[in-house]
């Protein structure tokens, strides 16, 4: 069966930047450009990398903003100031200690901070940034932008700006139906009975997420009929697991009639206990999903 309700990823951009979150690479990164106009010695300052902590904050949470700067010409760097917007659904926070070397001043919009004087070559401290979530939709993406503005006459300007992006998190349903296969045909029959929760039956059930800058999860017991339903946040790629007996093996999934099969399509342990799980899936804000699991009694 295919998942009930699941779609492939909503957007490229999703699959980017969980791509970002598993490698720790930039969301934004800008190629330098030697700057040799003239044949004199000038400055380039660049945006060279540009995250975030956390990408899918929910309304009401803090996330960090990170930005590397880096001299990439030939001369040195007059002292910069750097200009750092948000839009109307994050609140820029006061910077507190934005890192060595920064001073920063916070508006209703925006951040605005200076750093000394940059040689050729050299890359400023990490400047840090907090941003409040305080309103938006669900499931929408919003941009923190940065802005450079050289003190000295730059000849390549187009890497003095980057930004990088969140998702605003919202919730979701995701629930589903353990059963024992009696006939082993891949399909939940009105006779077959379902497997309830504890250790000779479904250890449990659990949203397995990828390591990285996304917050998500979560896990349940499965009650004495079989069911189990657990509320998520949105903004993350999830794995349904679903953890039983050794005594249990999985049925074959995706058989039949879609709404009474199996999702449970990858098997990774037998012993100590058996360990399957569902396709990934990336969940809409509001949407409810359903990830049923057959199990088959060992011989």
């Amino acid at each position: 069966m295919q998942l009930t309700a699941l779609r492939p990823t909503r957007r490229a951009l999703r699959a980017a930047l969980t791509a970002v979150a598993l490698t720790g690479a930039a969301v934004a990164l800008v190629p330098a450009v030697p700057a040799t106009a003239a044949g004199r010695q000038q400055p380039d300052l660049a945006v060279s990398l540009m995250t975030t902590d956390l990408l899918n904050p929910a309304i009401g949470e803090t996330f960090y903003t990170s930005i590397d700067i880096r001299n990439y010409g030939t001369g040195d760097a007059a002292p910069m100031t750097v200009t750092v917007s948000v839009p109307a659904e994050l609140r820029p926070e006061s910077a507190g200690d934005p890192g060595a070397g920064w001073t920063c001043t916070t508006g209703t919009s925006s951040w605005t901070c200076s750093y000394p004087a940059l040689a050729a070559g050299a890359r400023a401290n990490r400047l840090s940034l907090p941003s409040t979530v305080i309103g938006g939709q669900p499931g929408s993406f919003v941009s923190v932008d940065a802005a450079i503005k050289p003190q000295r006459q730059e000849s390549y300007q187009d890497n003095n700006t980057a930004s990088t992006q969140v998702e605003i998190a919202g919730t979701c349903v995701i629930r589903g139906t353990v059963w024992q296969d009696l006939d082993a045909d891949g399909q939940r029959d009105a006779d077959e009975p379902p497997v309830a929760g504890g250790t000779d039956g479904v250890v449990g059930v659990s949203l397995f997420v990828r390591g990285g800058q996304v917050i998500g999860g979560g896990q349940a017991t499965v009650a004495p009929d079989g069911t189990w339903s657990i509320t998520a946040r949105t903004g993350a790629l999830y794995e349904v697991r679903v953890e039983a007996a050794s005594t249990f093996s999985l049925t074959t999934a995706d058989l039949g009639d879609d709404a009474t099969d199996s999702d449970i399509i990858h098997f990774y342990q037998q012993d100590p206990t058996l360990l399957g799980g569902s396709a990934e899936f990336d969940p809409t804000p509001d949407a409810e999903y359903v990830v049923d699991a057959g199990l088959v009694a060992r011989a």
